[in-house]
């Protein structure tokens, strides 16, 4: 038996916060939260069973949405915080952007990852994953390569922020969309960069092209730029003329697919739906689809 006096021979673990985030889909949050407010205490083996994951994975996913507030762990088992209620309801409710506010106001990989792209939103063009990363690097945060991908995807689903989906940038959306006259000088400028070329020079230039060039420049979401581009169509018929085009065109292809995000039914543990858009969108006159555009015109 060791003396009351003697020093114990096992080791002192000392716990370090991790630095790091560990990778979390919002679906996962939305279900963790969920499965939390049903069964009123959460276990590791329960988590595993539930989600279908090993237990480590379990852990993984319990830690951190702990670290988000949304949870508070006593003793061996993980409790709803003051939080976790609120927070379902803005899910249940589509408040995407309340969402994104409890995100700024209690996790720290959010929000560090939101200022970088805030700091940057008067730049012409986006980042990109590695110009985030190097930002990061600058500033002593910990935003990695997996930190990126995770909260880009959070992001998109939100609609805080949106993904050149031909030059994968990515960039935050100003609240308040764009003035009148701004947007229409930009369009302008963006049809005449994309018309000309050294080779030849067109005359019709592919919506979905112009969208995106646009709301990367102007920081607005296509939404709005669809509502935009309709009015000053509108206004400017003969100066600007639409046209459709067969379904096979390359005008609806990019290389990344647009994320959205909705509710899957009402089922016992809630879980988003995660869309993905393959096709781009014309804009919508009318009954009418259009994909191409030319302005004959000063609008």
């Amino acid at each position: 038996m060791q003396n009351a006096g003697c020093v114990s021979v096992f080791p002192v673990i000392n716990m370090v916060e991790r630095k790091t985030m560990r990778p979390v889909t919002l679906r996962r949050v939305i279900e963790i939260c969920s499965l939390a407010a049903i069964t009123k205490e959460l276990d590791i083996k329960t988590v595993a069973q539930k989600l279908e994951v090993s237990p480590s994975r379990a852990r993984e996913i319990l830690l951190e949405v702990e670290k988000m507030g949304l949870l508070r762990q006593v003793e061996n088992a993980y409790l709803t915080s003051d939080k976790t209620t609120v927070f379902l309801k803005y899910f249940e409710d589509d408040q995407w952007d309340k969402i994104h506010k409890y995100f700024l106001a209690n996790y720290k990989f959010y929000k560090d990852f939101i200022r970088i792209l805030q700091d940057r939103i008067s730049d012409k063009i986006g980042l990109s994953i590695d110009e985030i990363k190097e930002e990061s690097t600058l500033r002593k945060m910990s935003i990695n390569q997996t930190a990126v991908e995770v909260l880009s995807d959070w992001c998109e689903r939100l609609g805080v922020i949106q993904r050149h989906l031909y030059s994968r940038r990515l960039y935050l959306i100003k609240n308040g969309g764009a003035n009148h006259q701004a947007f229409k000088a930009n369009l302008i400028k963006v049809y005449q960069e994309l018309s000309s070329s050294k080779m030849h020079k067109r005359i019709f230039v592919e919506i979905p092209a112009i969208r995106e060039n646009l709301c990367e420049e102007l920081k607005i979401s296509r939404n709005v730029f669809d509502e935009m581009l309709r009015q000053i169509y509108l206004e400017n018929v003969g100066k600007i003329e639409l046209s459709g085009a067969p379904i096979t065109t390359l005008a609806k292809k990019s290389p990344l697919s647009e994320k959205k995000m909705r509710i899957q039914g009402k089922e016992a543990i809630l879980s988003p739906k995660f869309e993905i858009v393959k096709e781009r969108e014309g804009l919508s006159v009318g009954q009418k689809a259009y994909y191409y555009l030319a302005i004959h015109e000063d609008v």
